[in-house]
């Protein structure tokens, strides 16, 4: 109940689960991550292939439908509403500086280090392999083939815009294992960033993308290197059991 008001639940639009984590991508997994945290009621809706990107005001997963019917996409947008309209600040905790800092590390993980993973899951192989199987098995065997290749020409189309694509894959992968092990220094031996009680917004930001690098059995040279980084893989499960319950197995 909201001022009164006997609310639905919110809709949660997203891809599903996977690898034992409850999305493929970090962008569903930092919402659903948000309206746990929150205690905010949701309720999962079933990926569909055909309709779900039709309905999807930005073109993409995940988007929200909002107790008012109000259909909400980009996740830091949908996480900044949810907020807005709750009254909830995750980051009451932290001064003008440190919400400075977490702003610049949450951009840090969605606008960068987001596509040198994309880059060893949809160029890089084994990676593209394991993609491939795992997303595309279901589509019908006559479709399957160009499916697949217009999604991988798409992605790889995109990591050229945004530029990353455009670099060796040395680089590709020496420019994540810094960012990576920025964010390891940044958390050090605290338990959650900045040595606060409870996880901030860059608490559920982290667990999301190191969860997306270290649970897929998706070898790479940015999976080795954020597994070494023992404090943040104990703060990727610490979080997934404070949130879902239970840690993930990680595939060797």
């Amino acid at each position: 109940m909201i001022n009164g008001t006997i609310r639905m639940p919110i809709r949660l639009h997203k891809f599903g689960e996977a690898w034992g984590l409850p999305d493929p991508s970090p962008f569903c997994v930092k919402v659903e991550n948000f309206l746990r945290e929150a205690k905010i009621d949701f309720e999962p809706v079933p990926f569909d292939p055909r309709l779900s990107f039709r309905r999807a005001l930005k073109g993409k997963m995940p988007f929200i439908e909002d107790e008012d019917g109000a259909l909400v996409g980009d996740s830091t947008l949908i996480i900044e509403r949810l907020s807005r309209r709750r009254g909830l600040d995750l980051d009451a905790p932290l001064d003008t500086r440190q919400r400075a800092v977490a702003h610049a590390f949450r951009r840090m993980l969605d606008e960068h280090l987001y596509w040198v993973a994309v880059y060893s899951r949809w160029c890089d192989e084994p990676g593209w392999s394991i993609v491939r199987a795992m997303f595309f098995a279901r589509l019908p065997a006559l479709t399957r083939p160009v499916a697949t290749v217009m999604a991988r020409r798409g992605m790889t189309q995109a990591l050229k815009a945004q530029g990353v694509g455009r670099h060796s894959r040395d680089e590709i992968y020496a420019l994540g294992v810094k960012d990576v092990t920025a964010l390891s220094r940044m958390l050090g031996d605290e338990t959650y960033f900045f040595a606060v009680e409870h996880p901030t917004l860059l608490d559920l930001w982290a667990h999301a993308f190191v969860a997306e690098i270290v649970a897929p059995p998706i070898p790479s040279p940015l999976r080795d290197a954020t597994r070494a980084l023992s404090n943040l893989c104990d703060h990727f499960q610490r979080l997934q059991v404070r949130l879902y319950g239970s840690p993930v197995a990680v595939a060797p």
